[in-house]
């Protein structure tokens, strides 16, 4: 006979810690193995919650636990992993560029017990150059200066040069390099590098000062680079909403496809919540619904929102359901976020409406009921508190009978932070982009008018009128009522501003920026 022998466990499970790199500041640039690692984590460590906020803005949302990095780093992930948890640290940059983290992994090697996985970033340096718009020599040196000021010896003296420092060592690196390089040196200094308010300045090491500027900070010498950044292509300067701040205000549908759209021109965009959702106030007619779902009593489930959709998800997983009840039933959506919010429970609308994002689109769009095909004709259409009288009474014309449910309700929201609503009244804010009528009303309920300096953009007609009885001046209404013409709209708006003003001979300034008249002194000339 022959006996085996099985090995006992020498330890617990482990997990494994992956290593994954958020890019130089805009969320946008992390990876996509990156963000899919971020989301499926058990755990993310990160250096500031404000990492976790910029990913929700461009809709990457941890599922797992998010932990702010320790004092010991390494205890901290050998913890984390020896529960068997997969754990992400999500670093600035990229992993190998930033200082310190290399020392993390190799200590977490010496064990030899944790799996470790690395996710490469667009590192700080090479979005330096990208932003700056500088060809590099054959010859690259890179000085990190943002931990301490180094040693004499380990400043490059010959190609092109970069250096990082902040604003606790800028004072430092500045007094350094005018003895290294000289005082009258050109100099490419890159603040706020990779957000839309991002400032390139060429200047000289006796020129440069030491405000701050609240993060790191690039600077660039070596051969061209004074001549690159005057004839430097300004590609990312150059667009036409850069270093705007745009107030969006949000009601009930998410706008995270505007936001993208508003970055992609250059804006910074500040979302405010002017509605918020909360349960119907019976469940009866819910029920009722869910009910008729399971039974097969509808051809059709028509969703407006991204809203009906997690309360019709929501009321079937309390009956031990998924969406796999709704495979047989015929599926219609408007708008993207409903689109969106369906293939997150793995469904695919039969019918989107390809005029537009209403749902008197989706009426015009809706095939007829027909008796010799159609084996019943009952529609469900779950929606807010507020009718869509169109869609219905379109249906049935159509020859449809439509069961209208009451699946959620929109509530006025509270009034945003007090910082925000003083920005608005101010004109803090150079431009508003408003994307219903009750957008305008909310708003305006919550926070007030906003300024008259600020430009006003409307999604369509009917939010344009709203706007204009409730005293605001409508520069900009999308030529299609969805969210990539009004953030179009905007821009070509800026861009004939911007050509007006030079036109003028006068300064090309934000709309926040406009000159402030003084108050006349009463007792003046008395």
């Amino acid at each position: 006979m022959i006996h085996t022998e099985v090995a006992e466990p020498t330890g617990t499970p482990m997990g494994a810690v992956t290593f994954v790199g958020f890019g130089p500041g805009d969320p946008g640039l992390i990876t996509y193995a990156g963000s899919r690692e971020v989301v499926q984590a058990d755990l993310l460590v990160v250096d500031s919650p404000v990492m976790v906020e910029e990913l929700a803005s461009v809709g990457i949302e941890p599922l797992g636990e998010v932990v702010e990095a320790e004092a010991d780093e390494v205890a901290q992930l050998v913890a984390a992993v020896s529960d068997g948890r997969s754990v992400v640290r999500l670093v600035e940059g990229d992993f190998f560029t930033e200082a310190g983290h290399v020392d993390v992994l190799r200590r977490l090697l010496e064990g030899k017990r944790i799996r470790t996985h690395l996710i490469p970033g667009i590192t700080t340096w090479d979005a330096a150059l990208t932003y700056g718009a500088v060809v590099p020599t054959q010859v690259m040196a890179f000085c990190d200066a943002s931990a301490g000021v180094p040693g004499d010896d380990s400043w490059p003296t010959s190609g092109t040069v970069v250096i990082r420092a902040t604003d606790a060592t800028i004072t430092e690196v500045v007094a350094k390099a005018r003895e290294v390089y000289g005082r009258d040196t050109e100099v490419l200094e890159l603040t706020r590098l990779g957000s839309t308010s991002q400032q390139p300045r060429l200047s000289t090491w006796a020129a440069i000062g030491a405000e701050p500027c609240g993060g790191s900070r690039f600077l660039l010498i070596g051969p061209g680079v004074g001549d690159s950044a005057r004839s430097r292509v300004d590609w990312f300067e150059s667009k036409p909403l850069f270093d705007w701040s745009v107030l969006v205000p949000r009601t009930k549908d998410e706008v995270t496809e505007l936001t993208d759209h508003l970055t992609r021109f250059g804006a910074s965009t500040e979302v405010v919540a002017t509605m918020s959702i909360e349960p119907p106030r019976t469940e009866q007619a819910m029920e009722k619904a869910v009910r008729g779902i399971v039974d097969g009593r509808f051809l059709w489930v028509l969703f407006t929102s991204q809203h009906a959709v997690r309360a019709i998800v929501e009321r079937l997983a309390e009956y031990g359901l998924d969406s796999r009840a709704l495979s047989g039933i015929h599926l219609a959506a408007v708008g993207r976020g409903t689109v969106d919010a369906l293939a997150r429970v793995g469904l695919t609308p039969d019918l989107v409406p390809s005029g537009g994002d209403t749902a008197h689109h989706l009426a015009l769009e809706f095939p007829a009921y027909d008796e010799l095909i159609d084996p019943m004709a009952r529609v469900l259409v779950p929606t807010a508190d507020v009718s869509v009288a169109d869609l219905v009474q379109g249906l049935t014309n159509l020859g449809w009978e439509v069961d209208e449910v009451i699946a959620y309700r929109t509530v006025r929201a509270a009034p945003p932070p007090a910082e925000i609503r003083e920005r608005i009244k101010t004109g803090m804010f150079d431009a508003v982009v408003f994307t219903s009528s009750s957008a305008v009303r909310n708003m305006i309920g919550i926070a007030g008018k906003p300024h008259a300096a600020s430009i006003i953009a409307a999604i369509g007609q009917a939010t344009a009128a709203t706007c204009v009885m409730h005293g605001l001046r409508v520069d900009v209404v999308a030529d299609s009522p969805n969210f990539e013409s009004v953030a179009e709209g905007l821009a070509r708006f800026a861009d004939a501003r911007r050509a007006d003003r030079l036109r003028q001979g006068l300064p090309d300034t934000k709309p926040s920026q406009r000159r402030r008249r003084r108050r006349r002194d009463p007792n003046r000339g008395a």
